[in-house]
């Protein structure tokens, strides 16, 4: 199923579409990241590579989904694809980022792949309104390793010890990651919804 956007109520209502798609995709972010930092240790760390990306996605699908739905029909798909594309990107990214060099560089790369993937497992949803993937696939790749750029450069203004409190880290990683993928992906929705569909 794909969904259809709603160009005129999108037209009406630029700036609102993508600061909430911002602001959902920052908190969905947080909101399924945060619960994990207390549950991690109960997991193996296997298990827990599953078991976080699909939660994250999940509640960034349903997030989003919020904003969406008073713009689209047939939304539903969205959170599934949510839940789906975080699970895989996240799991592969991360094996990526394991076989390199702990650099940051490595960590971009990683975040490069993970928004190559989670943008191809949500473009069959958005087919009808982006009949080629390249400018939401450039966009989720470009904004999340921009998130994860950013949220690392961000980091160290706010823990100047050498021990940062998991939670604490983990809100301004995920809030920071959030608002610039979520600030790029937006223009690149928007962008998209001004382009003919396809029927």
């Amino acid at each position: 199923m794909t969904i259809d956007i709603d160009e005129a109520r999108v037209e009406r209502n630029e700036v609102g579409l993508w600061l909430g798609w911002t602001l959902a995709t920052a908190g969905g972010l947080l909101l399924g990241f945060l619960p994990t930092v207390l549950v991690v240790n109960v997991f193996n760390l296997g298990l827990a590579q599953i078991i976080v990306p699909v939660l994250a996605g999940t509640i960034i699908g349903f997030s989003q989904w919020i904003v969406l739905r008073r713009y689209v029909t047939a939304t539903s798909d969205w959170v599934l694809a949510g839940g789906t594309s975080w699970a895989v990107g996240y799991v592969l990214g991360l094996f990526l980022v394991q076989a390199l060099p702990s650099t940051i560089f490595a960590g971009i790369i990683g975040y490069l792949l993970f928004g190559v993937i989670v943008a191809l497992v949500q473009w069959p949803v958005l087919r009808r309104e982006i009949p080629n993937a390249f400018v939401w696939v450039l966009a989720s790749a470009l904004g999340w390793a921009a998130g994860f750029w950013t949220s690392q450069a961000v980091l160290p203004l706010f823990f100047s010890g050498p021990l940062i409190e998991p939670a604490l880290s983990t809100t301004v990683i995920a809030v920071t990651s959030g608002l610039v993928a979520g600030a790029i992906t937006g223009v690149a929705l928007i962008w998209i919804v001004r382009k003919p569909e396809v029927v």
